[in-house]
């Protein structure tokens, strides 16, 4: 074939193919949320002249023809696969699969992100909780149980609990990570599995001088559940099975939400449609929660401060006390915490959060009691 007359089918080709394509992406309509990468996408800026001006603008609509893109996530996985299996990269973008399970890279230890921790554990125990029984529990990220076996990067997880250990006064140490497996934790999110972890709500609770819970509960189960950490990599894994456990006493708590100001639900069967399905256990991220259990005449009560690994753990604990209160120091400070709830003496009180929220603790400790 002539060359002159081959340039010009793939220069045709070309402009065809671009000329396609922008036609395709005016024609498409634009999606409010990737269910891949959880989160919302951008939408199509309004005119503004300030926004003109200031630069503002060109930046938005860069943002929104990249979210909105047509194909955008066939594109993502064509990368991850050349990264992947072309240029044999361990990793992308700090996402690396192992056995069907994916996983996110925790490196570099902050001692002093972990001492700040500790530290915030004591000023609540002694401002707020000085007549009770305190406790505290570290749960490690998926990479504890992986990653130095497959030669990826991770936190020095003994020097991490020993930090915590040695700097956290008047309470104890609840050790649950001898007790986890990988297999306690969804493939593709990095939450444990809540039908996994009634050893784990066991240990916790003969911890604090209480019995084993020893109850049955029946499983609800929801297929195609793809965790935070699947759109990040970007492949074709097989979709976990989000499970709840629940019975008759669970039935009947109530659960208030200071936010909404309204009861809610232990579980909610609608919230596994949200762009994050965790949202199931407690309606997912609450900055102050309490569940009240009128089978649970001991008037004991605990409060425990936590991340959203406790959603799925406090129902575990519930069949033990009259009233859990749950607080979340990612969204709420101690003087907001303290308008709303009398603290009962000689309660118990938990802090439990994960590696990842300790190793970066600014998250946590910007509200500092003072």
């Amino acid at each position: 074939m002539d060359t002159k007359i081959k340039n010009r089918i793939i220069s045709v080709s070309f402009i065809f193919i671009l000329g396609a394509m922008m036609i395709i992406n005016i024609l498409s309509p634009d999606k409010e949320i990737s269910y891949e990468e959880r989160r919302k996408l951008s939408t199509f800026p309004k005119f503004k002249v300030e926004d003109i001006l200031n630069g503002d603008y060109f930046e938005q609509m860069e943002e929104y023809f990249l979210d909105q893109f047509y194909l955008r996530e066939n594109f993502r996985k064509v990368k991850a696969f050349v990264n992947n299996k072309i240029f044999k990269e361990k990793d992308n973008n700090n996402i690396y699969i192992v056995d069907d399970g994916i996983y996110k890279m925790e490196y570099g230890l902050n001692e002093k992100s972990i001492l700040n921790s500790a530290n915030l554990y004591n000023k609540i125990k002694n401002t707020y909780f000085k007549n009770c029984n305190a406790y505290y529990t570290i749960i490690p990220d998926k990479n504890y149980f992986v990653a130095e076996k497959e030669n990826y990067l991770h936190l020095d997880y003994k020097k991490l609990i020993d930090i915590m250990n040695k700097n956290t006064f008047d309470m104890n140490y609840i050790n649950i990570v001898d007790a986890l497996q990988i297999n306690d934790y969804y493939r593709t999110d990095l939450h444990w599995r809540q039908d996994k972890i009634e050893k784990i709500a066991d240990k916790i609770l003969k911890s604090m001088n209480n019995k084993s819970s020893n109850l049955t509960y029946d499983k609800k189960e929801f297929e195609l559940f793809y965790g935070s950490y699947y759109g990040q990599a970007a492949t074709n894994i097989k979709p976990d099975k989000l499970v709840y456990l629940n019975n008759e006493i669970l039935k009947k708590c109530r659960v208030y939400d200071y936010q909404k100001g309204d009861y809610i639900k232990i579980y909610n069967d609608k919230d596994f449609k949200n762009i994050d399905s965790y949202d199931v256990y407690l309606g997912g991220a609450k900055p102050l929660l309490t569940i009240e259990n009128p089978s649970n005449k001991s008037d004991n009560e605990l409060y425990i401060f936590r991340d959203s690994f406790g959603s799925s753990l406090a129902p575990l604990l519930v069949n033990e006390y009259s009233k859990i209160t749950l607080v979340d120091l990612r969204y709420i400070n101690s003087v907001y915490f303290q308008k709303f709830i009398q603290v009962k003496e000689n309660s118990d009180v938990l802090f439990m959060y994960n590696t990842s929220i300790l190793n970066n603790s600014s998250i946590i400790t910007k509200f500092l009691p003072n």
